[in-house]
Parts: C-alpha cells; structure tokens; sequence
C-alpha cells in the first residue's frame, strides 16, 4: 500500500512473547495474547539511503512496518500503545480484522535516565478504513503517506514525522479551515516545522474535545481564545514555509 522499495521488504512472521514485558501486568498480557492473532514485519527501511539519526535525543537507525491481524479491530489502541512501547525503533503498524484496517504511528525519543531505553512522546492510531477496497478518506491516506509522496528525507525521524503528520491531517480533516493546505505546503522540507505542527494540531484537538465540556461561558471565552492563536501559529508557519494563506 504505501509502495515502498522492495528491497526494504522482510515479510517475516513475530511471536507475541517479545511485546510481552515487565511493565504489562498480567491480566495486560493475558489480553494482548487474547487480541492477536499474527504479527508480522512486512518491511524495514535501514541503511543510509535515508540517513540514520543518533543523537542525544534520538537513535533512529530503522523504521520498522508491522501487519497486525487482531480478532476485533476494538483492541487496535491498547494493541498499539503495547506494541509501540515494547518496539525501541520507530514503528509503523497496519492493523486489521480481515474486514477493515487502522494505522498506528508514534514518536519516541531516549530516556534521558537511560539511554537504552525509549520514551513513547505521542501515538497516533487512525480510524478504521475498509481493508478490501478505497473510500475517499483512504484515497488521501495512501496518496499523502505514500513512500513516493513523503518529501523530507533528510533522515529517519523526518520521514516519519511527516507520515505520522500527515496521516493525522487526513483523519483531522475539519480539525480548522486551513487544515488541509498543509498537506501541499513545504513546510514538510523542516523537520523542526513538522515536529512543531504535528503538536499544534495534537493541542488544537486537544482543546476542541475540552470546549464540548464546558458549560462556563467564561472558560468557553478563553478556551476559543487559546485555539485561535494555536491556529495563528499554523498558519504563520504555513505562510513562513512559502505559502499563500489567503
């Protein structure tokens, strides 16, 4: 689907027992075992054609593409967040019942105690797509996270950025009225850019989930007030990254 080299292609089956660690309890275990039926890692792009990032903050050297067969598509949050946290590199997870399929993305950075360890930032966990044939939501998902669509290459955690990013927007469609102009923009070429919008966005939901709940109209005020500058700050980024927002 997301028409990566063939030379990335793996296409090997994963026991469940690794994903299986000391942090899960029992009864966490016990259902995670109980959700899934099969992992696989269909591909692992590695090597230097896309530049590894090791830094203080980051060691991404591989991204990592699972296919997760569960036998409800219900248990695709808690099997993501289990299966993220356990899988030190980045990880990009199709998840599916045989009838429809979401997606799993996460960032994770070093633990600054303990450098072999990780830190998942953010999981983002798309919703359900018909597996078998495209709808107009799944039409933009494969067009924009495509291997051949995705523009910042200059190095691991960039390219995966702007597929997580991207995914988001096209799940988030509605989220402002400018929303979709970032698919198009270049604001993608900046990783710091991409790192920045992806958490605008994230709060931009945020606060829209919140506003529901209130019923003062002086928390209403405030909160509308805090989202118009968050989506001031997208669209000077958009209009700093080159972009017409007219």
């Amino acid at each position: 689907m997301l028409s990566l080299p063939e030379k990335y292609k793996k296409d090997n089956r994963i026991a469940v027992k690794p994903f299986l660690t000391p942090t899960l309890s029992a009864a966490e275990k016990k259902r995670f075992k109980d959700a899934v039926e099969e992992i696989r890692i269909t591909y692992q792009i590695e090597g230097f054609d896309i530049p590894n990032l090791v830094n203080e903050e980051y060691n991404c050297q591989v991204i990592a593409f699972l296919s997760v067969r569960l036998k409800d598509l219900k248990s695709a949050a808690f099997a993501g967040r289990v299966i993220q946290s356990a899988v030190k590199t980045l990880c990009v997870i199709e998840f599916t019942d045989g009838i429809d399929e979401c997606w799993c993305f996460a960032d994770k950075r070093l633990n600054k105690q303990d450098n072999n360890e990780i830190v998942v930032e953010s999981v983002f966990l798309t919703e359900k797509m018909p597996l078998n044939f495209d709808n107009d939501t799944k039409t933009l998902f494969k067009l924009y996270i495509d291997h051949g669509s995705v523009l910042n290459r200059s190095n691991k955690h960039a390219y995966y950025m702007e597929m997580m990013t991207k995914a988001f927007i096209v799940f988030n469609q509605t989220l402002y009225s400018g929303c979709m102009k970032i698919l198009d923009s270049k604001l993608w070429y900046s990783e710091n850019n991409v790192i920045r919008c992806y958490s605008l966005l994230m709060q931009l939901k945020a606060m829209k989930s919140a506003a529901l709940k209130l019923t003062s109209i002086a928390d209403k005020g405030a909160t509308n007030r805090q989202m118009k500058e968050v989506i001031s700050q997208l669209a000077d980024m958009l209009e700093g990254s080159g972009e017409n927002n007219e």
